[in-house]
């Protein structure tokens, strides 16, 4: 089988990264490089020795690819994702999809229509604790599922008003992260935010999303002042609890006894220990999904993403409003008839 090709645009700090790391992957192959500073689309591409680019169109009209790793910025995500598919290229999209849910779904339409397949970059889901997380977790009939991390102070980048950028572009991680788990859409959501009240930069600094799937709930929160908190991924169920613990997910459940007490049973199940990041392992796996070799899970789809957009969508109307949203309602305005 011949080797998949990429073509990487944005040629900054991630997208130089995994234009690099594409070099190093046995049966992919890095054939263009593209960036609208073409001094940086030049530094990168005469390190890997690959044709580089100032114009997307130009890349597409003069080298063979397989797939385009997107890798900008979320503005512009849907016009290069977009123009990628009606090319018939496959699209491997950084997070988060798009700046809008009209955005997400107009790009899943188009990727059916044009039988193409598309994903997008939540890279949590290849290490083996999370997946583990998700199995068993799923297993205990969840009531909470909870999804929480902080990363300090974001990079100088991200610090923007922009309601995809600040703490939201990191935790949109943990919501793909509840939605997995849940297995489907939550019916509404609720949600609060801050801004300026860790920087003086307007980006949003905090969140807490509450999304009620109608039998049980699921909880993002984190803020740009939690630095030094522990994370928490935890599914609290109608069989018991499972946390992640390091890099394995503890597990207790309850037994009824005919006494009328309980006998209560811990576990720690273990993973494989990753100790760089799993982005090699969702290249390769898309590469081969697209090749029809295996099913797409555990990759989040266009369709995941957009589930996760509609959520995003949900949270800035909930934070603005101080009311509860419902999904079906951002739905309708999309397109009513689909949904």
């Amino acid at each position: 089988m011949d080797a998949f090709r990429f073509g990487v645009v944005g040629c900054g700090g991630r997208g130089a990264g995994v234009a690099h790391l594409i070099t190093q992957i046995p049966n992919l192959k890095l054939v263009a490089v593209c960036d609208i500073d073409e001094a940086r689309a030049k530094q990168l591409g005469e390190q890997l020795n690959v044709p580089f680019f100032q114009s997307f169109d130009q890349m597409l009209a003069e080298t063979e690819l397989d797939a385009i790793y997107v890798a900008t910025s979320v503005e512009q995500h849907f016009s290069l994702s977009r123009r990628a598919i009606l090319e018939g290229k496959h699209v491997l999209l950084e997070k988060m999809m798009t700046t809008s849910a009209a955005e997400a779904w107009e790009l899943v339409r188009l990727a059916q229509m044009r039988g193409v397949c598309g994903a997008i970059s939540y890279q949590l889901r290849f290490y083996p604790v999370f997946q583990k997380w998700c199995e068993l977790g799923q297993e205990m009939q969840p009531l909470l599922i909870i999804s929480s991390r902080n990363p300090g102070i974001m990079p100088p980048p991200y610090l923007r008003p922009e309601p995809w950028a600040g703490i939201i572009d990191f935790l949109t991680h943990d919501l793909d992260l509840v939605l997995w788990v849940a297995g489907k859409e939550p019916e509404s959501v609720f949600a609060t935010a801050t801004r300026n009240a860790v920087t003086k930069t307007e980006a949003i600094d905090s969140l807490c999303a509450i999304l009620d799937f109608g039998d049980f709930s699921g909880l993002t929160y984190g803020s740009m002042g939690g630095w030094g908190m522990p994370s928490v991924h935890a599914v609290v169920g109608q069989k018991g609890n499972v946390r992640i613990v390091g890099n394995g997910v503890e597990v207790n459940k309850w037994f009824p006894l005919p006494s009328g007490t309980f006998e209560l049973v811990n576990d720690v199940v273990s993973t494989e220990i990753v100790s760089a990041d799993t982005t090699d392992r969702m290249l390769l796996h898309f590469s081969a999904w697209v090749q029809g070799e295996r099913e797409a899970y555990p990759l989040a789809t266009f369709e995941d993403g957009l589930k996760v957009m509609l959520v995003h969508e949900a949270i800035w109307a909930s934070w603005q409003s101080g009311q509860t949203i419902h999904l079906n309602d951002i739905k309708r305005k999309l397109e009513p008839s689909s949904f």
